[in-house]
Protein backbone atom coordinates (compact mmCIF):
# COMPACT_ATOMS: atom_id res chain seq x y z
CA UNK A 1 0.00 0.00 0.00
CA UNK A 2 1.17 3.34 -0.79
CA UNK A 3 1.40 5.27 2.70
CA UNK A 4 -1.09 8.16 3.08
CA UNK A 5 0.31 11.95 4.93
CA UNK A 6 -2.72 13.60 6.58
CA UNK A 7 -2.08 17.18 6.96
CA UNK A 8 -3.90 20.71 6.78
CA UNK A 9 -4.91 21.75 3.79
CA UNK A 10 -3.30 24.27 1.46
CA UNK A 11 -3.00 28.31 2.17
CA UNK A 12 -0.79 31.25 1.22
CA UNK A 13 0.00 29.50 -1.80
CA UNK A 14 2.16 26.49 0.01
CA UNK A 15 1.03 22.61 0.74
CA UNK A 16 0.08 23.20 3.88
CA UNK A 17 -0.88 26.00 6.82
CA UNK A 18 0.12 24.12 9.37
CA UNK A 19 4.26 24.34 10.40
CA UNK A 20 4.50 20.57 10.99
CA UNK A 21 2.69 19.38 8.18
CA UNK A 22 5.26 21.31 5.78
CA UNK A 23 8.23 20.00 7.58
CA UNK A 24 6.79 16.30 7.13
CA UNK A 25 6.51 17.10 3.28
CA UNK A 26 9.83 18.34 3.43
CA UNK A 27 11.52 15.54 5.14
CA UNK A 28 9.60 12.98 2.79
CA UNK A 29 10.95 15.37 -0.03
CA UNK A 30 14.67 15.24 2.03
CA UNK A 31 15.12 11.03 2.61
CA UNK A 32 13.30 10.82 -1.34
CA UNK A 33 10.15 8.96 -0.49
CA UNK A 34 8.09 8.68 -3.43
CA UNK A 35 5.56 5.94 -2.49
CA UNK A 36 2.78 8.28 -0.28
CA UNK A 37 0.08 10.82 -1.34
CA UNK A 38 -0.89 13.45 0.45
CA UNK A 39 -4.63 13.70 2.34
CA UNK A 40 -5.79 16.92 3.30
CA UNK A 41 -8.08 15.96 6.28
CA UNK A 42 -8.28 18.95 8.20
CA UNK A 43 -9.78 16.73 11.52
CA UNK A 44 -7.00 15.57 14.45
CA UNK A 45 -9.80 13.73 15.19
CA UNK A 46 -8.67 10.31 13.11
CA UNK A 47 -5.24 10.92 14.70
CA UNK A 48 -4.10 8.42 17.53
CA UNK A 49 -2.52 11.37 19.44
CA UNK A 50 -5.13 13.78 17.88
CA UNK A 51 -2.53 16.05 16.06
CA UNK A 52 -1.62 16.60 12.46
CA UNK A 53 0.45 15.68 10.63
CA UNK A 54 -0.31 11.71 10.41
CA UNK A 55 1.30 9.05 8.64
CA UNK A 56 -0.68 5.67 7.79
CA UNK A 57 1.51 3.24 5.90
CA UNK A 58 -0.92 0.42 5.90
CA UNK A 59 0.09 -0.94 8.67
CA UNK A 60 0.47 1.52 11.62
CA UNK A 61 -1.01 5.02 12.11
CA UNK A 62 1.47 7.76 13.54
CA UNK A 63 0.60 10.65 14.61
CA UNK A 64 2.91 13.94 15.39
CA UNK A 65 5.54 15.37 13.13
CA UNK A 66 8.64 14.08 15.63
CA UNK A 67 7.20 10.37 15.62
CA UNK A 68 6.78 10.65 12.30
CA UNK A 69 10.34 10.90 11.39
CA UNK A 70 11.18 8.98 14.51
CA UNK A 71 9.72 6.06 12.81
CA UNK A 72 10.65 7.19 9.31
CA UNK A 73 14.25 6.79 10.70
CA UNK A 74 14.04 3.42 11.59
CA UNK A 75 12.22 2.31 8.74
CA UNK A 76 15.45 3.06 6.20
CA UNK A 77 14.21 6.89 5.38
CA UNK A 78 16.87 8.22 7.65
CA UNK A 79 17.40 12.14 7.08
CA UNK A 80 20.59 12.33 9.97
CA UNK A 81 22.49 8.95 8.53
CA UNK A 82 25.46 10.64 7.67
CA UNK A 83 25.71 13.09 10.87
CA UNK A 84 28.19 12.54 13.59
CA UNK A 85 27.20 12.22 17.24
CA UNK A 86 27.80 15.87 18.04
CA UNK A 87 26.04 16.88 15.07
CA UNK A 88 23.04 14.82 15.91
CA UNK A 89 23.22 16.64 19.00
CA UNK A 90 23.37 20.02 17.72
CA UNK A 91 20.19 18.88 15.45
CA UNK A 92 18.37 18.36 18.47
CA UNK A 93 19.33 21.66 20.15
CA UNK A 94 18.34 23.76 16.79
CA UNK A 95 15.10 21.43 16.34
CA UNK A 96 13.77 22.36 20.57
CA UNK A 97 14.71 26.35 19.44
CA UNK A 98 12.65 26.02 16.56
CA UNK A 99 9.75 24.86 18.00
CA UNK A 100 10.22 26.98 21.16
CA UNK A 101 10.85 30.51 19.42
CA UNK A 102 9.42 30.49 16.18
CA UNK A 103 6.24 28.79 17.29
CA UNK A 104 5.67 31.93 19.46
CA UNK A 105 6.82 34.01 16.74
CA UNK A 106 4.33 32.43 14.43
CA UNK A 107 1.16 32.54 17.14
CA UNK A 108 1.62 36.23 17.66
CA UNK A 109 1.85 37.39 14.35
CA UNK A 110 -1.04 35.08 13.20
CA UNK A 111 -3.50 35.42 16.05
CA UNK A 112 -2.65 37.69 18.57
CA UNK A 113 -2.16 40.23 15.85
CA UNK A 114 -5.89 41.45 15.52
CA UNK A 115 -5.31 43.15 11.94
CA UNK A 116 -3.67 39.73 10.69
CA UNK A 117 -6.20 37.37 12.05
CA UNK A 118 -9.23 39.61 10.87
CA UNK A 119 -7.74 40.59 7.33
CA UNK A 120 -6.38 36.78 6.67
CA UNK A 121 -5.57 34.16 9.40
CA UNK A 122 -9.22 33.62 10.26
CA UNK A 123 -10.57 33.14 6.50
CA UNK A 124 -7.63 30.85 5.70
CA UNK A 125 -8.34 28.47 8.48
CA UNK A 126 -12.48 28.99 7.56
CA UNK A 127 -11.98 27.68 4.25
CA UNK A 128 -10.87 24.65 5.61
CA UNK A 129 -13.49 23.32 8.09
CA UNK A 130 -16.74 22.29 7.09
CA UNK A 131 -19.36 24.12 9.29
CA UNK A 132 -19.89 24.21 11.78
CA UNK A 133 -16.44 24.05 12.63
CA UNK A 134 -15.15 26.72 10.60
CA UNK A 135 -16.88 29.37 13.05
CA UNK A 136 -15.34 27.85 16.14
CA UNK A 137 -12.17 26.40 14.82
CA UNK A 138 -9.79 29.41 14.19
CA UNK A 139 -11.67 31.25 17.31
CA UNK A 140 -10.43 28.44 19.93
CA UNK A 141 -6.91 28.63 18.34
CA UNK A 142 -6.70 32.36 18.53
CA UNK A 143 -7.76 31.84 22.60
CA UNK A 144 -4.93 29.24 23.15
CA UNK A 145 -2.37 31.28 21.07
CA UNK A 146 -3.18 34.51 22.75
CA UNK A 147 -2.94 32.27 26.31
CA UNK A 148 0.41 31.46 25.68
CA UNK A 149 2.04 34.41 23.95
CA UNK A 150 0.22 36.91 26.54
CA UNK A 151 4.30 36.67 28.38
CA UNK A 152 5.91 38.45 25.62
CA UNK A 153 4.04 41.90 26.82
CA UNK A 154 1.29 43.47 25.15
CA UNK A 155 -2.68 44.74 26.54
CA UNK A 156 -5.03 42.13 26.42
CA UNK A 157 -8.21 43.60 24.96
CA UNK A 158 -11.55 41.06 23.76
CA UNK A 159 -9.32 38.00 23.78
CA UNK A 160 -6.69 39.70 21.87
CA UNK A 161 -3.37 41.96 22.39
CA UNK A 162 -4.14 45.57 21.46
CA UNK A 163 -1.41 46.26 21.84
CA UNK A 164 1.20 44.46 19.66
CA UNK A 165 3.74 46.94 19.31
CA UNK A 166 6.43 47.68 22.18
CA UNK A 167 6.85 43.71 22.82
CA UNK A 168 9.49 41.53 23.62
CA UNK A 169 8.87 39.18 20.67
CA UNK A 170 10.30 40.90 17.67
CA UNK A 171 14.21 40.64 19.83
CA UNK A 172 13.05 37.10 20.56
CA UNK A 173 12.53 36.51 17.34
CA UNK A 174 15.19 38.35 15.91
CA UNK A 175 17.81 36.55 18.21
CA UNK A 176 16.58 33.02 16.69
CA UNK A 177 17.11 34.31 13.36
CA UNK A 178 20.42 35.30 14.13
CA UNK A 179 21.54 31.94 15.93
CA UNK A 180 20.39 30.11 12.64
CA UNK A 181 22.25 32.52 9.99
CA UNK A 182 25.04 32.14 12.00
CA UNK A 183 24.82 28.52 11.96
CA UNK A 184 23.76 28.26 8.61
CA UNK A 185 27.18 30.38 7.69
CA UNK A 186 27.74 29.83 3.62
CA UNK A 187 26.56 26.69 3.34
CA UNK A 188 23.23 25.40 1.71
CA UNK A 189 22.05 23.67 4.48
CA UNK A 190 22.35 23.74 8.27
CA UNK A 191 24.72 20.54 7.81
CA UNK A 192 26.57 21.57 4.75
CA UNK A 193 25.52 20.69 1.10
CA UNK A 194 22.83 17.96 2.01
CA UNK A 195 19.57 18.58 4.36
CA UNK A 196 18.87 16.97 6.80
CA UNK A 197 15.94 16.94 9.61
CA UNK A 198 16.69 19.82 10.95
CA UNK A 199 16.15 22.01 7.53
CA UNK A 200 12.85 20.17 6.92
CA UNK A 201 11.58 21.62 10.76
CA UNK A 202 13.60 25.06 10.32
CA UNK A 203 12.12 25.65 6.87
CA UNK A 204 8.29 24.75 8.06
CA UNK A 205 8.05 27.72 10.39
CA UNK A 206 10.20 30.07 8.12
CA UNK A 207 7.76 29.45 5.05
CA UNK A 208 5.09 30.04 7.09
CA UNK A 209 6.28 34.06 8.55
CA UNK A 210 7.87 34.72 4.89
CA UNK A 211 5.68 33.92 2.28
CA UNK A 212 1.94 34.57 3.32
CA UNK A 213 0.79 37.60 2.29
CA UNK A 214 -1.05 39.40 5.72
CA UNK A 215 -2.00 42.77 6.61
CA UNK A 216 0.60 43.61 9.08
CA UNK A 217 3.69 41.37 7.74
CA UNK A 218 6.25 42.31 10.59
CA UNK A 219 8.38 38.96 11.11
CA UNK A 220 8.47 38.81 6.95
CA UNK A 221 10.04 42.83 7.07
CA UNK A 222 12.18 41.33 9.94
CA UNK A 223 13.90 38.57 7.91
CA UNK A 224 14.15 40.34 4.35
CA UNK A 225 16.09 43.40 5.87
CA UNK A 226 18.65 41.77 8.04
CA UNK A 227 18.55 38.47 7.50
CA UNK A 228 18.73 37.83 3.81
CA UNK A 229 20.67 34.86 4.10
CA UNK A 230 17.70 32.96 5.68
CA UNK A 231 15.34 34.31 2.72
CA UNK A 232 17.80 32.61 -0.12
CA UNK A 233 17.88 29.65 2.20
CA UNK A 234 13.50 29.60 2.19
CA UNK A 235 13.86 30.09 -1.41
CA UNK A 236 16.52 27.71 -2.48
CA UNK A 237 14.14 25.20 0.02
CA UNK A 238 10.85 25.66 -1.24
CA UNK A 239 12.56 24.99 -4.76
CA UNK A 240 13.98 21.79 -3.97
CA UNK A 241 11.43 20.16 -1.52
CA UNK A 242 8.30 21.25 -3.43
CA UNK A 243 9.75 20.59 -6.79
CA UNK A 244 7.80 17.40 -6.98
CA UNK A 245 5.21 17.30 -4.58
CA UNK A 246 2.42 13.58 -4.88
CA UNK A 247 -0.75 13.73 -5.75
CA UNK A 248 -4.11 14.48 -3.16
CA UNK A 249 -6.37 11.73 -2.58
CA UNK A 250 -9.09 10.70 -0.64
CA UNK A 251 -7.88 8.14 2.30
CA UNK A 252 -7.68 4.69 1.15
CA UNK A 253 -9.43 3.33 4.57
CA UNK A 254 -11.53 5.11 7.36
CA UNK A 255 -9.40 5.84 10.93
CA UNK A 256 -10.39 3.34 13.49
CA UNK A 257 -9.87 6.52 15.85
CA UNK A 258 -12.71 8.41 14.64
CA UNK A 259 -16.05 7.17 14.63
CA UNK A 260 -18.90 9.45 12.94
CA UNK A 261 -21.46 10.22 16.43
CA UNK A 262 -24.14 10.84 13.93
CA UNK A 263 -23.89 8.07 11.69
CA UNK A 264 -23.20 5.30 14.25
CA UNK A 265 -24.04 6.94 17.96
CA UNK A 266 -23.89 3.42 19.48
CA UNK A 267 -20.37 2.68 18.55
CA UNK A 268 -19.12 6.42 19.15
CA UNK A 269 -20.58 6.65 22.83
CA UNK A 270 -18.71 3.22 22.93
CA UNK A 271 -15.30 4.46 21.85
CA UNK A 272 -15.54 7.95 23.45
CA UNK A 273 -16.46 6.87 26.76
CA UNK A 274 -15.95 2.60 26.97
CA UNK A 275 -12.59 1.66 25.09
CA UNK A 276 -9.63 2.83 25.64
CA UNK A 277 -7.35 4.73 22.80
CA UNK A 278 -4.93 2.51 21.14
CA UNK A 279 -2.18 4.57 20.25
CA UNK A 280 0.15 2.71 17.46
CA UNK A 281 3.42 3.52 17.01
CA UNK A 282 6.73 1.60 15.33
CA UNK A 283 5.84 -2.35 15.13
CA UNK A 284 7.00 -3.95 18.39
CA UNK A 285 9.35 -7.03 17.73
CA UNK A 286 6.90 -9.96 19.27
CA UNK A 287 3.15 -9.92 19.86
CA UNK A 288 3.36 -10.48 23.28
CA UNK A 289 5.21 -6.64 23.70
CA UNK A 290 2.58 -5.70 20.86
CA UNK A 291 -0.44 -7.22 23.28
CA UNK A 292 1.28 -5.14 26.41
CA UNK A 293 1.08 -1.89 24.50
CA UNK A 294 -2.35 -2.23 23.78
CA UNK A 295 -3.19 -3.12 26.82
CA UNK A 296 -2.05 0.35 28.47
CA UNK A 297 -4.10 3.63 28.79
CA UNK A 298 -1.13 6.71 29.64
CA UNK A 299 -2.15 10.02 30.88
CA UNK A 300 -1.54 11.27 27.40
CA UNK A 301 -4.27 8.74 25.58
CA UNK A 302 -6.92 9.79 28.24
CA UNK A 303 -6.16 13.36 28.45
CA UNK A 304 -6.81 13.01 24.16
CA UNK A 305 -9.91 11.17 24.95
CA UNK A 306 -11.05 13.56 26.99
CA UNK A 307 -10.08 16.91 25.06
CA UNK A 308 -12.13 14.69 22.15
CA UNK A 309 -15.20 14.70 24.22
CA UNK A 310 -15.18 18.79 25.13
CA UNK A 311 -14.56 19.39 20.81
CA UNK A 312 -17.95 17.17 20.37
CA UNK A 313 -19.76 18.76 22.75
CA UNK A 314 -18.91 21.97 21.82
CA UNK A 315 -19.56 20.88 17.99
CA UNK A 316 -22.76 20.08 18.87
CA UNK A 317 -23.46 23.09 21.05
CA UNK A 318 -21.66 25.05 17.44
CA UNK A 319 -24.41 23.25 15.70
CA UNK A 320 -27.08 24.94 17.21
CA UNK A 321 -25.78 27.66 17.03
CA UNK A 322 -25.51 27.60 13.56
CA UNK A 323 -29.61 26.46 12.88
CA UNK A 324 -29.93 29.86 15.37
CA UNK A 325 -27.94 31.78 12.91
CA UNK A 326 -29.37 31.21 9.61
CA UNK A 327 -32.93 31.55 10.79
CA UNK A 328 -34.67 28.22 11.01
CA UNK A 329 -34.80 28.72 14.88
CA UNK A 330 -35.22 32.26 16.07
CA UNK A 331 -33.80 32.80 20.40
CA UNK A 332 -33.62 36.68 21.77
CA UNK A 333 -32.45 39.59 19.34
CA UNK A 334 -32.54 39.32 16.03
CA UNK A 335 -29.97 42.04 15.86
CA UNK A 336 -27.58 40.26 18.30
CA UNK A 337 -23.30 41.26 17.47
CA UNK A 338 -21.86 38.35 16.19
CA UNK A 339 -19.07 38.40 18.53
CA UNK A 340 -22.03 37.29 21.40
CA UNK A 341 -22.88 34.16 19.55
CA UNK A 342 -19.40 33.07 18.74
CA UNK A 343 -18.56 30.01 20.85
CA UNK A 344 -14.85 29.58 21.98
CA UNK A 345 -13.47 26.55 23.17
CA UNK A 346 -10.02 25.59 24.20
CA UNK A 347 -7.29 23.26 22.41
CA UNK A 348 -3.64 22.60 21.50
CA UNK A 349 -1.06 22.08 19.16
CA UNK A 350 1.22 19.68 18.45
CA UNK A 351 4.95 21.25 18.56
CA UNK A 352 3.68 24.44 19.82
Amino acid sequence: MVAELYIYGRAFGLPSIDPQCLALISYLSIVSHQEYTIVECNDTGISPTGELPMLHDGKNWIGGASRIIAYLSKTGYNANEDLSSEELAKSVAYTSLVDESLTDALLYSWFADSENFLGAIRSSYSSLFPIPSRYILPIQMRKAAVQRVQKYGGIIESGALANTENTKVYDMARDCYRVLERKLGQNDFFFGAKPTSVDAKVFGYLALQLYPEIPNPRFQMILSSQFPRLVAYCDRCRDEFFANLPDTTLPSEPSPFFTNPISSPKEWFKNTFLTPTVVTSTPTTSSKSQGDEKSKTTKEERDFRLKRVYAITAGVVAMALYVIMNGLVVVGNEDEDEEEVEVNYTGASSDE
